[in-house]
């Protein structure tokens, strides 16, 4: 489950005919080739289960020329989706945000350039460094923040108190790198762009954002978490029993807590091209390249070419074709969006799922259909590319054999000359395996299956490892060279340990557990896993590790502390406990909340079954023995169900609850 917070956005075609909603379209103009395509994309991703519905909508010249709502916003009243139905649209809120920091400096009361301090004085962190970092740098991703507070940030209900804990967090935390000289995906920088909003507007990040921006866009199913009491909203189903999920509050409200539609984001596009929500000079400076001068090595664009919220000023497929579409992507635990925004051909795209979709391919498909359809861009032809020959790997390559670390991986590489291949190793808790080996070609790079392309360069005083797509000069970094420690640290309180949340929120969607252990290859580094993610840690001491990665996104400061004779964990806000210091469950035991936001966890040494009658607002957990979540009373009730002996019970409550149990083996 880590993996999924650290990172947090590719059959058979079904039906051409909407099984559900309505659909709008232009009488002046066929749009019928884009619709065809927009319901065979959708469709395709709806009937291969990832998604339980979406909606699509596009705008042309201020008006909707189609919208679209696909499959059941919720299965047991029969509500079909329309186009009024809210679906979260997570980081696509970024956008938002940072159109609320433009306004902000029109008024004059912020200015890009100066730091979030002389704003939000109360901001502080452990690294001095902090005090440099700019307004720009937060909505460019260049901050050095380490990434993403989650602790509640998806929750099955809204947490009032969530950005007086993010500022807590804050200020114990330290920077992963210098400001203002990577950009690398951020959510923390948005979070703390929300403080910033409230504060210098002296309104909530909800009523700011509700009058000023969604009013004069005229989006009307807009809002932060989703309307009180709309029952049109979309659910997420569980893809192996069809179970409703509980509806997800974000609680990041300034990274990605906006609740909207296809069709309100498309007025959102048409309002940024009309100057309703900002002036033409502050739309330029929005949507301008606003990347970190280290983001890629010289020569290279980057995939990711920031604005201001912006996860592109241009795409590079279209840019290609000299097309300049604005695009950012959005995704949660349960929803998938993406915005596209055409300026010169004044266009907008919209695409939400419920669920697990490829939307920037599905937008990439429709809005080709849609520039083709409208005589923009010629019909799709086939061209004749020179393809690259097999060529001997470079001397100089040589000396980029070695381990590197990136977000979520620890990665080997080995040249073999006799093959002319780059063998790709990743490590899985206990050895480096191979995951791919790549051949050279003339054209200077290795070759992945998918056609992406991998380089190396020694840029910034760094070995930095980089993906580029198949064409043009578009890049990214993916990996920087790592080495064995200079220092002896002991890492064994890290070694083969596992460890599980004590201060979990009874409404946190994201079940955490933690494993930390050392790497046998690089003495002096631990990593930190879930769900088969392992992100490298350079030892500070024998109880703390330090983040050495800038190109790496969502790293967290592992450190363990002792309590009452016991050690702890801690990642992010999440404290956790080591799994070899919870004790068994005695039958009969009674299990009571002693103290505030601290869990009871207890061990079942038998197979049996197990069942709960919680207290109000209380939750169960139950943890295999491989510390994968077994059963989970926020989302199945609490009947009894069948456990395995060394399985883990993670009990949340208030203070002063009690928990009934019964436990048969």
């Amino acid at each position: 489950m880590l993996k999924k917070l650290l990172t947090i956005g590719l059959s058979l075609i079904l039906l051409l005919v909407p099984l559900s909603g309505c659909t709008t379209t232009s009488q002046s103009q066929s749009y019928d080739k884009t619709i065809a395509t927009a319901r065979t994309e959708i469709w395709k991703a709806i009937s291969g289960g990832g998604a339980s519905s979406a909606t699509v909508a596009i705008m042309d010249n201020g008006k909707i020329v189609y919208e679209e709502g696909f499959a059941m916003a919720n299965r047991e009243e029969a509500l079909k989706v329309n186009t009024s139905t809210q679906f979260n649209i997570g980081s696509v809120s970024k956008v938002f945000t940072a159109a609320a920091v433009m306004q902000l400096v029109e008024a004059g009361k912020v200015d890009l350039d100066k730091p979030v301090v002389d704003y939000v004085p109360e901001f502080t962190m452990q690294d001095s460094r902090y005090k440099n970092i700019t307004v720009r740098m937060l909505l460019n991703h260049s901050s050095g923040l380490p990434g993403t507070d989650y602790t509640n940030g998806f929750a099955s209900a809204a947490d009032p108190g969530f950005l007086e804990g993010f500022m807590k967090y804050l200020a114990n935390s330290n920077l992963k790198y210098d400001p203002g000289v990577v950009s690398v995906y951020c959510n923390d920088g948005f979070t703390l762009a929300e403080v910033l909003i409230e504060k210098v507007s002296g309104q909530s990040y909800a009523e700011y954002v509700s009058k000023n921006i969604f009013t004069k866009a005229n989006m009307k199913n807009s809002s932060c978490y989703f309307k009180p009491g709309n029952p049109n909203i979309a659910l997420k189903y569980n893809n192996d029993n069809g179970s409703a999920l509980p509806a997800e509050y974000v609680n990041l409200m300034g990274t990605g807590g906006i609740s909207s539609t296809a069709v309100d984001l498309c007025e959102f596009g048409n309002a940024l091209l009309t100057n309703k929500i900002m002036t033409s000079e502050s739309f330029a400076e929005y949507t301008s390249p606003q990347y970190a001068t280290e983001t890629v090595p010289a020569g290279m664009t980057p995939i990711t070419s920031y604005g201001l919220g912006w996860d592109m000023i241009n795409v590079a497929a279209f840019e290609e074709q000299g097309i300049h579409v604005l695009s950012k992507n959005g995704g949660t635990l349960q929803f998938n969006s993406q915005l596209y925004v055409l300026p010169e051909q004044n266009l907008s795209v919209a695409v939400i799922f419920a669920g697990v979709a490829d939307t920037a391919s599905i937008s990439n498909a429709i809005t080709q259909a849609l520039l083709e359809e409208k005589g923009v861009l010629p019909g799709s032809e086939t061209k004749e590319v020179t393809k690259p020959t097999s060529a001997a790997i470079p001397d100089q390559l040589l000396g980029f054999a070695g381990y590197y670390g990136a977000s979520g991986s620890i990665i080997k590489v080995e040249f073999d000359k006799a093959s002319n291949t780059l063998n790709y190793k990743q490590f899985n808790g206990s050895e480096f395996v191979s995951t791919g080996v790549y051949p050279y070609m003339d054209d200077g790079y290795f070759y992945l299956p998918s056609g992406n392309r991998m380089s190396f360069s020694e840029s910034f005083d760094k070995k930095l490892m980089l993906q580029s797509l198949p064409t043009g000069n578009y890049g990214i970094v993916v990996g920087q060279q790592i080495g064995q420690a200079t220092n002896s640290v002991d890492g064994s309180a890290f070694a083969n340990k596992h460890w599980l949340p004590i201060n979990f929120s009874a409404t946190d969607l994201s079940p955490l557990a933690v494993a930390t252990g050392s790497i046998s290859d690089l003495p002096g580094f631990i990593y930190v896993s879930g769900d088969e993610s392992f992100t490298p840690y350079a030892l500070k001491d024998a109880n703390s590790a330090v983040m050495t990665l800038p190109y790496a996104r969502d790293l967290v400061e592992p450190r363990i502390t002792e309590v009452d004779g016991k050690k702890q964990l801690t990642v992010m806000s999440y404290i956790c406990m080591n799994a070899q210091d919870v004790s068994s469950l005695q039958n009969g035991e009674t299990i009571s909340i002693t103290k505030a936001n601290e869990n009871q966890v207890k061990k079942l040494d038998a197979a049996g079954t197990f069942g709960v009658t919680l207290p109000e607002g209380g939750r169960m957990i139950i943890y295999a023995p491989d510390f994968t979540v077994s059963y989970d009373t926020l989302f199945s009730g609490s009947e009894s169900v069948p456990v395995a002996a060394g399985s883990y019970v993670l009990f949340i409550g208030n203070e002063g609850d009690t928990f009934s149990y019964q436990y048969s083996f």
